[in-house]
């Protein structure tokens, strides 16, 4: 856990979710949802809304995007987020980005330092991302660690207006944690790793930095409401609105270190020479 020193905080901005896909960004999600006694899986699936949510972006911009460009869209999302920002008068407002931290066509940041509280960065060994990612994609583990890789790397999958979702660009795992790393916010830097090992004290640490106050007495239930094995069978009973089409189930099995058994020495070898002074700056490698 890290918490770098950073620009100073707007104090009912928005506090962005920042993470690479299969980080753990759903499961912080659900928690801070669950903290503020959301009462199920169902209902919490949509919040905090996403950065690339066109519904929200419409709203916030009073125009529709379905006649712009993919350029045209990003130029406009700042703008966006600061009229949110603007707009929020309550505790800062959390905001899924998987984006990597960038800077608009426009040469503005996609995510504006002054509409920002800050930065809740989370982070995972690229070793045990890559599993979940593949599956989550529905790709080979192989296919999924070239795509950890990919300098600029941008998911194809469905976007623009009709889709609900304006696209994302990720970059590789290297250059989006890199970004964020280097982002002129107020940061708080968590490893999905730590969420396992200390749940309570990671999860205190959240609620802090999102501007919740002293809720220690309400954390522990918090986390028990989120723990893997509740949001699992509440799945199955009643489905997950972001499981994507083709995956069976979305909490799949919610793990730290699966990549000792599951990965080849070949793979390993791949995504430590892909990553490796970054993994070994986070501790993944000594």
């Amino acid at each position: 856990m890290s918490l770098p020193a950073g620009g100073a905080p707007a104090q009912s901005g928005i506090v962005w979710l920042a993470s690479y896909p299969k980080s753990g960004n759903t499961w912080v999600r659900l928690f801070l949802a669950a903290l503020t006694q959301v009462p199920d899986l169902e209902t919490m699936a949509g919040t905090p809304r996403g950065a690339t949510a066109v519904a929200m972006l419409q709203q916030v911009l009073d125009i529709s995007l379905r006649d712009l460009s993919a350029a045209e869209t990003e130029a406009l999302r700042p703008c966006a987020y600061r009229h949110l920002a603007m707009r929020n008068s309550g505790p800062p407002l959390p905001l899924k980005a998987h984006d990597r931290y960038r800077l608009t066509p426009a040469g503005e940041p996609l995510f504006p330092p002054e509409a920002s509280h800050g930065c809740l960065h989370l982070i995972r060994d690229p070793r045990d991302l890559c599993l979940s990612l593949a599956a989550h994609c529905a790709v080979t583990v192989d296919r999924a660690i070239a795509m950890m890789a990919e300098p600029d790397y941008t998911p194809v999958s469905p976007s623009g207006a009709s889709s609900g979702l304006v696209p994302e660009r990720w970059g590789s795992w290297s250059e989006h944690t890199q970004s964020w790393l280097d982002a002129p916010m107020h940061r708080l830097m968590l490893r999905y790793e730590d969420l396992h090992a200390d749940p309570l004290g990671s999860f205190t640490a959240i609620a802090q930095f999102c501007g919740l106050g002293d809720l220690s007495a309400r954390v522990e239930e918090a986390i028990g409401r989120t723990r893997f094995d509740q949001l699992a069978a509440q799945e199955k009973a009643k489905g997950f609105l972001e499981r994507p089409a083709a995956l069976p189930n979305f909490f799949r099995v919610g793990q730290a270190g699966q990549w000792h058994k599951a990965l080849t020495p070949a793979q390993q070898c791949r995504i430590e020479a892909d990553h490796g002074p970054l993994m070994l700056r986070l501790g993944y490698l000594k």
